[in-house]
């Protein structure tokens, strides 16, 4: 998500950025992420001027945070005075993860200067001007590595560079780069207006609300017939999550692999049976997966899917143990792993769409029942 980061500057003389520049990425690189992708936009919040158009003050913050919304927000209260007697100076991250943001926020805390957060929904027309126009993309942040954006190669571009850079020096940066925007997100940028904000941000709404129905439907459905699906995929969540190295982005591929093995069980329990040359042996997880969709759908285009996917799913695992084997950078690893989970999440979302009845429940009632009267008995 987008998250805008405030600070109050009105009383310090001079330029204040690389005061704050210091508060954010110093916070930011001691929580040691293990991987940050992201553009950064800076400047400050120009509130006063709609604050000329008799809005009242309390009504435009009340819009600005969308009190009345869902967006995420930690604002701090004892300061939302500093939004309109000040003009804040704003750090905004275009891309990170909630959990980021959160631990980010928490470390701003004990800031005096610090105002809060505010997820920034592109949707709305104030958002998008206030965090689009009035503050523009200065750097790009890459794990420990920071770009910063110029628009050109032209020699003052390059001094705008140097004193940039001047500006981040005391900040452990494992390296500073130069990254050409070519007028990225300015005038020239056809692009850069609020309608297309506005498509982008629903395109992302729209994406989560196809993803969470997956999600739904998984363990709506799926957890059925396999009830330790839940603490499978928890266990990769938390293994890509935590991951840092090569061997941990593998931990969480295998992860994925007992995901599709223990699934593939619950479905189509191993047999000595050999249909059409094909063993449905333990080991023979493909072919009884395609066993499965054979009876359950005849449609040669959905048994296809499911061959498809499965294969991919195979060669997702295939790189990611070459690229542990060579001691790759993590972030090949990371890539290839998240590939591997969402296609692993979207096979699970094929088994579901191809099942035209409900999944059989497997639960071991008579083990619980079993239990309860032995209890009964010794009571």
């Amino acid at each position: 998500m987008k998250v805008a980061y405030h600070f109050k500057c009105a009383d310090i003389s001079g330029r204040y950025d690389s005061i704050f520049y210091g508060r954010i990425f110093n916070n930011l690189l001691r929580l040691n992420e293990a991987f940050i992708s992201s553009k950064i936009l800076i400047g400050d919040l120009l509130i006063s001027e709609y604050l000329t158009k008799n809005i009242d003050p309390n009504d435009f913050l009340n819009h600005l945070f969308q009190n009345n919304g869902d967006i995420w927000k930690r604002i701090i209260i004892d300061r939302v005075k500093y939004f309109v007697n000040d003009i804040p100076f704003v750090i905004c991250f275009e891309t990170i993860p909630k959990e980021l943001a959160i631990k980010l926020h928490d470390s701003l805390l004990n800031e005096e200067r610090y105002l809060g957060a505010l997820e920034i929904d592109n949707s709305l027309e104030l958002h998008w001007w206030l965090y689009g126009e009035c503050i523009g993309p200065k750097f790009r942040l890459l794990n420990k590595e920071i770009n910063i954006l110029i628009d050109d190669n032209e020699p003052e571009n390059l001094e705008y560079f140097e004193d940039i850079k001047d500006r981040l020096k005391n900040i452990p940066f494992d390296k500073i780069n130069t990254e050409v925007s070519n007028y990225r997100h300015i005038i020239f940028d056809d692009k850069h207006n609020y309608e297309n904000a506005k498509r982008v941000t629903e395109w992302k709404q729209g994406m989560d609300s196809i993803f969470s129905t997956i999600t739904d439907e998984i363990i709506g459905k799926l957890t059925d017939i396999a009830p330790n699906l839940t603490d499978q995929l928890w266990s990769i969540n938390q293994n890509f999550l935590n991951a840092k190295t090569g061997e941990q982005y593998a931990q969480a591929m295998t992860s994925c692999r007992r995901v599709f093995q223990y699934v593939t069980d619950c479905l189509f329990p191993a047999s000595n049976e050999i249909i059409e040359g094909h063993s449905l042996t333990k080991d023979a997880y493909k072919n009884r997966l395609l066993e499965f969709a054979k009876r359950e759908f005849k449609s040669k285009e959905n048994i296809d899917l499911i061959v498809t996917n499965t294969s991919t799913l195979f060669e997702e695992w295939k790189k990611l143990y070459e690229l542990s084997n060579r001691g790759a950078h993590s972030d090949p690893h990371r890539q290839e792993c998240r590939r591997c989970i969402i296609r692993t999440i979207l096979l699970l979302d094929d088994l579901i769409a191809i099942k035209r009845t409900p999944f059989e429940v497997n639960i071991k009632s008579e083990k619980l029942i079993n239990d309860l009267n032995d209890k009964h008995d010794i009571s």
